[in-house]
């Protein structure tokens, strides 16, 4: 090749590039040609890629200034979709398009072009979780909306399903220990000056342990108490010592001290979620012991790595991460929101209503639950999120059974209110809120049960007749009792019956859409997650559909 003038080598790689185009476009022709139904074939022909274009066209990925981006915007936006498709890892999608010559071709790159590699590819999808969360959720249901108009007409059904963290569970010990290491990395990325100031004021090794320590899986009971007390203790110091440390630092903006404030609200939580401590007269700490079970704090960490996820209970199965909660038509996902894991499944329902009035001006008729949402704060918060438009079809508890004695609804509520007759005729016009601020508690004293002849009935056995009766009367009674009305109609049945469905598209995004585990760490993230696993749910569903109906139409 050195020996070949410049100028007839600039002519020979000329003719070679465009051989290369030539050769390129007719393989991907010939191979087009025996793959019409291949569904990305098919996602080409029928999906209208603008949209999530132009949705990301601020994303800029440049090889230096003044040169046009090698991996344009819309191949990237092709990427993610193939990604969510099939379910892949960067570094397996950056294999996937190199050696997949359908992939290839869908994404944009000749045969002969290098993709994009995972580094690439993680850049952009980070800037899309962080500027365009659920653009491409919305805008691939928005297009199944025009192709499908009778799909926003139908009854909605909910679930939810555990998504498990990318991230191990700690013992409080190193709970403790892996925060406090993360609060002083923190503060050290912030001042260098404080962060040394603050580590000369704690004891190290009761904090984090002398190297050579026993591990603490080789402890006896009680060495293993000692050592959480000691390591306790030594936290909520530096808890205390990093606290001080900001409080005189004014000049410090709150973004420089973001990660730090954050991660002395994990401390704080931790420690009071998790401990008791001891105090002598001089209010100096003396001791530390773990709360029991039942006094422990709701929503408590037990990731330093990822503080979002909680522990979900749902029968017997213990899951770690997040709660992610579903509303579905019988053909396609039409919200989906990321919780952490123990918040009970009923409370997401308004936000996911909400959700869809605002991104695609969607009440729906009916949302169609499990028992989870079978109670009148259920079907209050619903009717507030959808001003009454949605009907919360869910089997009620049934709160009679949960005792033999009279229960609220056997107490006749007037209707201004303000006071409460018992099946005995006795009138209360005493009330006090609750606790929970949910509702009222209206007391009867205990001259008006004197000689009652329903008292076996109303009372407890361990109740004293000297002890006032206090029944409790929720504000959400009235939605109640409208919910208790159409639970008896022929309709409710029916809704019911559609509950299977939900089943059907969960097991769906578990298995075949990676819904399972958490890629990413963080609420965030898992989100993020959520709504890409049902993005490529609904493009399945969108081709399936499609399939159906060329099918039917077809003589």
């Amino acid at each position: 090749m050195n020996s070949i003038p410049s100028s007839l080598l600039a002519i020979i790689q000329l003719h070679l590039t465009v051989l290369l185009h030539w050769f390129s476009a007719e393989a991907y022709q010939r191979q087009l040609e025996r793959a019409q139904e291949h569904f990305l074939v098919r996602l080409n022909n029928s999906f209208e890629f603008g949209p999530l274009e132009k949705a990301c066209a601020d994303y800029h990925h440049r090889s230096g200034p003044g040169t046009s981006p090698t991996h344009t915007v819309p191949r990237l936006v092709r990427a993610l979709l193939v990604k969510s498709l099939f379910d892949l890892s960067l570094r397996q999608l950056e294999g996937f398009i190199q050696w997949n010559l359908l992939a290839k071709w869908f994404v944009g790159y000749a045969l002969f072009e290098p993709g994009p590699d995972h580094a690439t590819l993680a850049r952009f999808e980070a800037w899309v979780m962080a500027h365009q969360q659920r653009t491409f959720f919305d805008e691939i249901l928005a297009q199944i909306d025009r192709a499908f108009p009778e799909e926003r007409e139908k009854a909605q059904i909910g679930d939810t399903y555990a998504m498990q963290a990318n991230a191990a569970t700690e013992s409080l010990n190193a709970l403790l220990r892996h925060t406090c290491q993360l609060l002083l990395n923190a503060l050290a990325e912030v001042d260098p000056d404080a962060f040394a100031q603050v580590k000369s004021q704690l004891d190290l090794e009761a904090l984090f342990g002398a190297e050579d320590e026993i591990k603490e899986f080789r402890l006896e009971r009680t060495q293993r108490t000692e050592r959480l007390q000691q390591t306790a203790i030594a936290a909520l110091h530096c808890h205390a010592a990093v606290q001080t440390c900001l409080a005189q630092r004014p000049d410090l903006s709150p973004h420089q001290c973001r990660m730090v404030v954050k991660q002395l609200d994990i401390l704080a939580k931790i420690l009071a979620d998790e401990l008791t401590f001891d105090y002598d007269e001089q209010e100096q700490i003396i001791g530390a012991h773990e709360l029991p079970k039942k006094q422990k704090g709701s929503y408590r960490i037990a990731s330093a790595a990822d503080p979002d996820a909680t522990y979900r209970v749902h029968g017997e199965r213990i899951d770690f991460g997040y709660n992610i909660s579903v509303a579905a038509t019988d053909s396609f996902v039409r919200e989906i929101q990321a919780d952490t894991g123990s918040q009970p499944d009923a409370v997401a329902i308004p936000d996911l209503l909400s959700a869809q009035q605002q991104h695609h001006d969607l009440t729906p008729a009916k949302f169609i639950y499990d028992q989870a949402a079978g109670t009148g704060k259920s079907h209050a918060d619903v009717d507030q999120a959808t001003n009454g438009q949605t009907q919360l079809v869910a089997p009620l508890v049934d709160y009679e059974k949960r005792s033999e004695r009279f229960s609220p609804d056997d107490f006749t509520l007037a209707p201004d209110g303000q006071s409460l007759t018992c099946p005995n005729g006795q009138l209360s016009h005493t009330a006090y809120r609750s606790q929970s601020g949910q509702g009222r508690s209206f007391r009867f004293s205990a001259q008006q049960c004197a000689d009652c002849p329903l008292v076996q009935a109303c009372r407890d056995d361990k109740v004293p007749a000297t002890n006032m009766r206090q029944v409790f009367i929720s504000d959400h009674r009235s939605a109640l009792a409208k919910a208790r009305t159409y639970a008896q109609t022929a309709d409710f049945k029916a809704d019911l019956k559609l509950r299977v469905t939900i089943e059907r598209h969960i097991a769906n995004l578990v298995r075949y859409h990676g819904g399972r585990h958490a890629r990413r760490r963080g609420l965030h993230a898992c989100d993020y997650q959520a709504k890409m696993n049902a993005m490529a749910f609904n493009l399945r569903q969108w081709m399936r559909k499609l399939d159906r109906q060329t099918v039917a139409a077809s003589p």
